[in-house]
C-alpha cells in the first residue's frame, strides 16, 4: 500500500537515494542503499511533472517487462513501486542492479572504442535482443545512453591483459510487444538520432527496428561520430532514403556488417542471432591479434559460423 513520504525518507520503507548517477527528459537515476538486504542498487525515479497517465502507463509497461525478463545483457529489475507525497504528487520508483560502470554515450565522449571493444560489446546487446525479440518485445530505443558498461579493456604490468568488454541494455520505458497496435505518439517515440527508416515513417516496429538502431550504435562507437548528425527532422528524413555513410577507414568486415544491420527494408536486415555470431567472430579476430580482413568471404553469414558465445 502506497504511503505518505518526506523527501528524507526511504523509498518503499528501504531504499534510502545517494548521488545522482543518470538523467533524462522523464526520470532521474540515483545510487542507493537498500536497507533491509544492505547493499547498493540503483533507483529511477519518474519525474511528478511528468506523471501523466501516458507516462504512468509508460512506467507500468516498462515494470511488467522487465519482471519477465531475465539474462546477463540485460539490467535486472528488483523492486517497483509509487508512493505519493504529502503533496498527491506520485511518486513512482523502479529499483535495478547497479552498474558501476559508465553508460556507452559518457565513452563515447572520450573518443571511438577499439574495435575489438565494439565486437565485444555489440555481442553482449545482440545477444540480449535475441533474447527479448525470441519473447515477443522490441525495445525500440537502442541507443548509448541506455547501455550501461561492466568492465573496461585494461593493460596488466607484466603482459597485456585485456578484460573483456560487458554491456547490459537498459531502459525499457517505451518497449512494446511485437507487431503492438501503437498510437501515432506511441509509434514515433524514441531517440531521433537511432530511429529506423520505420519508426521515422510511424510504422509497426518489428525486431528489426532495434537492429538497425544497434547498427547506428556500433558505426558510432567505431568512429566517434554519428551516422545521420544535424537537425532531428533533417536527420531523420536522411534515412528514409540512404543507409548510413561509412567511412573508408572502417574495416571490410565491419563495414559488411553495418550494412546488413542497417539495410533499409526490414526484411533485409540480420537478426539479432546472426548479428550476434558476426560480432563474436570480430571479437574473436581481435583477441587473438589476427588481421580483421576479409577472408574467402565476407559477409555477416561467413562470420557468423562461430558459436555466439563470449567467454570473460
Amino acid at each position: 500500500m502506497a504511503r505518505h513520504v518526506r523527501g528524507t525518507d526511504a523509498l518503499g520503507g528501504r531504499y534510502r537515494l545517494l548521488e545522482k548517477v543518470g538523467a533524462g527528459s522523464m526520470s532521474v537515476v540515483h545510487r542507493a542503499f537498500d536497507e533491509f538486504l544492505e547493499r547498493e542498487v540503483a533507483v529511477k525515479l519518474i519525474h511528478s511533472s511528468a506523471a501523466d497517465d501516458a507516462e504512468l502507463r509508460r512506467s507500468d509497461v516498462e515494470v511488467k517487462l522487465l519482471a519477465r525478463l531475465t539474462h546477463p545483457g540485460l539490467v535486472t529489475l528488483l523492486d517497483a513501486g509509487t508512493e505519493w507525497t504529502p503533496e498527491g504528487l506520485p511518486r513512482i520508483f523502479l529499483v535495478m542492479e547497479l552498474v558501476s560502470g559508465p553508460d556507452l554515450r559518457a565513452r563515447l565522449k572520450e573518443g571511438p572504442l577499439p574495435a575489438t571493444r565494439v565486437a565485444e560489446i555489440g555481442h553482449d546487446l545482440a545477444e540480449a535482443l535475441d533474447y527479448i525479440h525470441g519473447r515477443g518485445v522490441v525495445h525500440r530505443d537502442v541507443k548509448p545512453a541506455n547501455v550501461l558498461l561492466l568492465d573496461d579493456p585494461v593493460k596488466g604490468m607484466d603482459s597485456i591483459r585485456w578484460t573483456r568488454a560487458h554491456a547490459k541494455l537498459t531502459d525499457f520505458g517505451i518497449a512494446c510487444m511485437t507487431e503492438s497496435v501503437l498510437t501515432l505518439e506511441d509509434a514515433v517515440s524514441g531517440t531521433p538520432a537511432y530511429l529506423s527508416p520505420e519508426q521515422v515513417r510511424g510504422e509497426v516496429v518489428t525486431p528489426a527496428s532495434d537492429i538497425y538502431s544497434l547498427g547506428l550504435v556500433l558505426l558510432q562507437s567505431l568512429t566517434g561520430e554519428l551516422a545521420f548528425p544535424g537537425p532531428p527532422l533533417e536527420s531523420a528524413v536522411r534515412r528514409l532514403t540512404q543507409g548510413p555513410p561509412i567511412p573508408e577507414t572502417v574495416d571490410p568486415l565491419w563495414r559488411e556488417l553495418v550494412v546488413g544491420m542497417t539495410a533499409l527494408e526490414p526484411a533485409q536486415r540480420l537478426t539479432a542471432a546472426d548479428a550476434a555470431a558476426a560480432l563474436y567472430r570480430l571479437a574473436a579476430l581481435g583477441a587473438v591479434g589476427g588481421p580483421i580482413a576479409l577472408g574467402g568471404a565476407g559477409t555477416p553469414a561467413a562470420l557468423g559460423a562461430q558459436p555466439a558465445s563470449l567467454g570473460s
